[in-house]
């Protein structure tokens, strides 16, 4: 897109605003308009201040006029501490923070010349900076970062002055970055600025603070040599003059803190000093999903909807898993699971608990390769079933009717909810449901329910098939398949069906038990995002506690399969 040829008024209109500036002004020489290279529209000038002229050129941006021009000067020097280092771009009043339309190429050289008159006004008071640098900008190129969080900074400045203690470090190195962070000080644990558990390495350094006045010293080997022999710390000093081998030193000057490092590199020992990045305090979750750390949940089907979910749930606190699967990972499951390229050709259970580990660190996942109502032994089926039995919540991501029917035994039996739901065939959206002892129908008859519900509206409902997960046809028999958009937000869903019984198991924030939501216009789906609520009737314990009749039939029954545990004393005494 060539901005000035689709909008040649607004081009005119920038070169008569500065004609008519060089006109006003005493100070603007030397304009000239041309094309630079990609065909550019630019605009050399010179400013005139105090007997000096300062060649500037302006060059407007590919997407003007709604993003600003750029002003740097024309010999490549640094020209104001208001710049972008050597000949860059000089942090003028308009930027792209703060940028309209309406701003012009002539205002931008106005705004030049004030910059540039008032740093070489030695008299007049010093320029403010509205250059606000955030964090992201600050640690560009800096690949090696320490992490400092507010407790960890606070007892590092506990130490006393002149003193030294033993810290453990832990480093990790992800996206070509070096992230170092403080394990325990002085045989305190659990300072970490990342969840105990994550992939790292850790090794023994030291934290120094240094006496009042003592400045930081220079990340050089002589530098740090020097201070270490000024303060006494020979054992640390002869780690600093060693030839190899890696070293950790923090150091602490008055309100300042600095890690310094050492490494083996090409032939030669490197010194150098991280980037402080300090960590900020508080959750960004609601309260009350504190307690979801205690709560354990069973996913039965880790796929990808089962996948996702696992995901959110141990991204919203959940720290107990236990998952069923048989499948393995391959190339073509990457579109929409939460796993991936690497954990191609692994059990998926396997692979999710890696995949739960690095979002979380520490964390309690039982992982258990069998397909529920599969073909399985009787013994393994039993024991994932008695697994699922001791979760507070039972999820069935498996879109299956048979491995359902098994979820719904133990949750039944166990009285514990069963949460549940499917991708559409074609992704043109889902069902998610739950059900609850006291509050929704068994399982088993809530199903029916859903399903009844489906029917009744004359339409074959797309429920996802089990050869073809989440395909169907479209147009000409093109094949429609869910993508991974769609799966998330049947996912999410799901997730907040989850989260909410464990939450508020007696105090649901959705008034209906089930929901059909659209993502396409088909089906029962007059638009996506369509959703449809689902009562269901009966609410009624799963289970009654049993009379005095199935008692005494319960107990003939044990009589009769261990004779030899009984001795006549149950007997009734008529």
């Amino acid at each position: 897109m060539i901005w000035w040829l689709e909008n040649p008024a607004r081009a005119r209109s920038e070169r008569q605003s500065v004609a008519e500036l060089a006109e006003r002004v005493n100070w603007l020489r030397g304009v000239r308009w041309y094309l630079s290279n990609g065909a550019a529209l630019a605009v050399d000038f010179e400013i005139e201040h105090d007997g000096q002229s300062v060649p500037l050129t302006t060059t407007y941006a590919e997407f003007h006029p709604n993003a600003p021009p750029i002003v740097v000067p024309r010999d490549g020097s640094r020209l104001s501490s208001h710049q972008y280092g050597a000949g860059g771009n000089l942090c003028l009043e308009y930027r792209a923070d703060n940028w309209e339309t309406t701003i012009t190429g002539a205002m931008m050289i106005e705004s030049a010349y004030r910059l540039l008159a008032g740093e070489r006004d030695i008299d007049g008071p010093e320029l403010p900076s509205a250059h606000a640098v955030s964090l992201g900008q600050s640690v560009r190129g800096s690949y090696f970062r320490f992490l400092l969080t507010p407790p960890l900074e606070e007892r590092l400045k506990a130490i006393e002055p002149g003193q030294s203690v033993e810290i453990g470090v832990a480093e990790k190195y992800h996206a070509e970055t070096f992230t170092v962070t403080i394990a325990d000080i002085d045989g305190t644990a659990d300072m970490r600025a990342w969840p105990l558990g994550v992939r790292e390495t850790t090794k023994r350094g030291h934290a120094i603070r240094l006496p009042t006045g003592t400045p930081m010293p220079p990340a050089t080997q002589d530098g740090i040599t020097s201070l270490l022999g000024d303060l006494g710390f020979a054992t640390i000093r002869e780690q600093a003059l060693a030839t190899t081998g890696e070293m950790d030193l923090v150091l602490v000057s008055g309100a300042d803190i600095a890690h310094f490092y050492a490494y083996n590199g090409n032939q030669k020992r490197y010194f150098g000093r991280s980037r402080i990045l300090k960590v900020g305090t508080g959750s960004r979750l609601p309260d009350d999903y504190s307690g979801l750390a205690g709560k354990s949940v069973g996913i039965v089907g880790c796929g990808s909807l089962g996948s996702k979910v696992a995901a959110m749930l141990a991204r919203s606190g959940l720290r107990q898993f236990t998952l069923v699967d048989d499948d393995v990972l391959f190339s073509a499951n990457i579109v929409r699971n939460e796993l991936g390229a690497p954990a191609i050709g692994v059990h998926k259970v396997d692979g999710l608990r890696a995949r739960l580990i690095d979002i979380a660190g520490t964390i309690d996942v039982t992982v258990r390769r069998v397909a529920l109502g599969g073909q399985e032994s009787a013994d393994s089926t039993d024991a994932v079933m008695s697994a699922l039995r001791a979760c507070d919540v039972i999820i069935d991501a498996t879109a299956d009717a048979h491995c359902f029917n098994f979820c719904a035994a133990v949750a039944k039996e166990s009285l514990k909810p069963l949460v549940w739901g499917e991708v559409f065939a074609g992704g043109i959206g889902g069902l998610v449901a739950r059900v609850r002892s006291g509050h929704e129908p068994e399982p088993q008859i809530a199903r029916n329910q859903i399903n009844a519900w489906c029917d009744a509206h004359g339409i074959p409902a797309p429920l996802a098939g089990f050869a073809a997960p989440y395909a169907t046809a479209a147009g000409e028999g093109t094949p429609l398949v869910a993508d991974d958009a769609e799966v998330a937000i049947i996912a999410g869903h799901l997730t907040r069906l989850a989260t909410d019984i464990l939450i508020r198991p007696n105090d649901s924030a959705f008034p209906v038990p089930a929901y059909a939501i659209g993502l396409r216009r088909a089906w029962i789906f007059s638009e996506p995002f369509e959703t449809w609520p689902i009562q269901l009737t009966g609410s009624e314990p799963w289970k009654v506690e049993q009379d005095s009749a199935s008692v005494a039939e319960s107990l003939a029954l044990l009589r009769e399969l261990l004779p030899s545990a009984f001795d006549d004393h149950d007997q009734s005494s008529k």
